[in-house]
C-alpha cells in the first residue's frame, strides 16, 4: 500500500482496504458478482472487457487476474493489452468497441454501438454489460488510487477468489 493501511490478514489487500468499511465491502462484493451471475452476459465477454480496460489504465494488479475457465490464450492477451481485437468473435468485438471507450472516451458511445449490444445481448444484457464495464472502470482506478499490489491470481470460478475480491 502507499499511504493507506488495510487489515493484513484479510484474503486479499483490496479486501483489507474496503474492509475498512464492511458494509462498503459486502454491497461491492455482491455488486460484483452479479455480473457473472446473472447469465446475461458470456463470462468470455465480461473477462476480456475486464482486461482490455485493465490494460487501458496500465493497472497490473486488475490486469493479474485471470479467470482459469475462460482460458485466455497468450496471443489473446497480447491483443488485448495493444488493443487490436481482429482475433475475437464479431459479438466480442463489438463488446471490446465499447469497453474501449469508457475509460476516457465514454460520451461518444452512440446509439448505434447500444443498439449492437441490445441486439447482441437483448436490452437486459446490454444494461448489464455496459454496468460491468464502468464497474470495471471504477474496480482499476481504486486499484491504482489504493495502490493494490500486483499479484497474480488465477480464479478457478470469477468473480470471487474463494469468496474475496482478488
Amino acid at each position: 500500500m502507499t499511504w493507506l493501511t488495510g487489515n493484513d490478514s484479510a484474503p486479499s489487500a483490496l479486501e483489507g482496504l474496503l474492509g475498512l468499511r464492511p458494509e462498503l465491502l459486502s454491497r461491492y462484493r455482491a455488486f460484483y458478482a452479479t455480473f457473472w451471475e446473472d447469465g446475461l452476459v458470456p463470462p468470455r465477454t465480461l473477462e476480456l472487457c475486464r482486461l482490455r480496460i485493465a490494460a487501458i489504465h496500465e493497472c497490473e494488479a486488475e490486469w493479474l487476474i485471470r479467470d482459469t475457465a475462460v482460458g485466455l490464450a497468450d496471443e489473446e492477451l497480447a491483443q488485448l493489452r495493444s488493443g487490436g481485437f481482429d482475433g475475437f468473435s464479431k459479438d466480442e468485438q463489438a463488446a471490446l468497441a465499447v469497453a474501449e471507450q469508457i475509460p476516457h472516451q465514454h460520451h461518444q458511445i452512440s446509439d448505434a454501438d447500444i443498439q449492437v449490444l441490445e441486439n447482441m445481448l437483448a436490452p437486459a444484457g446490454a444494461v448489464s454489460l455496459l454496468t460491468a464495464l464502468a464497474f470495471f472502470d471504477v474496480a482499476s482506478r481504486l486499484k491504482l488510487v489504493l495502490g493494490v499490489p500486483e499479484t497474480p491470481t488465477e480464479l478457478a470460478h470469477a468473480p470471487l477468489d474463494g469468496g474475496a475480491l482478488p
